[in-house]
């Protein structure tokens, strides 16, 4: 379980690097004002992504769980990433709660995310289920 753990851990401190990185390189190519201010406080916004992107990772452990139906699962990861979203985008200065515009903006943004992120785990872990059905089908006809 702690290895299991160790490794979700790994995986939202990788993910969250990346999507900082693709954050800036967004807010450059879109020449928008708000670059300097992350650069300002480069350090703090990079903590930030990573505690958010391991929320969301740290809480997918559920989907080990066998005995809980997968819509409890999902529900689970969601609130749990999605209120690690909330708590640390605030607190950080990434959402503005001036108008609910921009909270539906951010979190269909997370949301977008999310679900390209479930995606392509689904697509890997599809991919991986065939070749190790390919595997057995090989050692059942040797």
């Amino acid at each position: 379980m702690i290895k299991s753990i160790i490794k979700h851990l790994i995986y939202g401190i990788v993910g969250g690097c990346t999507l900082f990185v693709m954050f800036i390189l967004f807010l450059d190519l879109t020449g928008s004002d708000r670059l300097y201010e992350f650069f300002d406080n480069f350090t703090i916004y990079a903590l930030g992504f990573v505690v958010i992107s391991s929320g969301f990772s740290i809480s997918s452990i559920v989907y080990d769980i066998d005995r809980l139906a997968l819509w409890l699962k999902v529900s689970i990861n969601v609130l749990v990433g999605f209120g690690i979203f909330l708590l640390v985008g605030s607190n950080i200065g990434l959402i503005s709660f001036e108008s609910p515009t921009n909270i539906v903006i951010y979190l269909v943004i997370a949301a977008i995310i999310f679900i390209a992120v479930c995606f392509g785990d689904y697509l890997f872990n599809g991919r991986e289920a065939k070749k190790i059905n390919a595997k057995l089908k090989e050692q059942d006809t040797e």
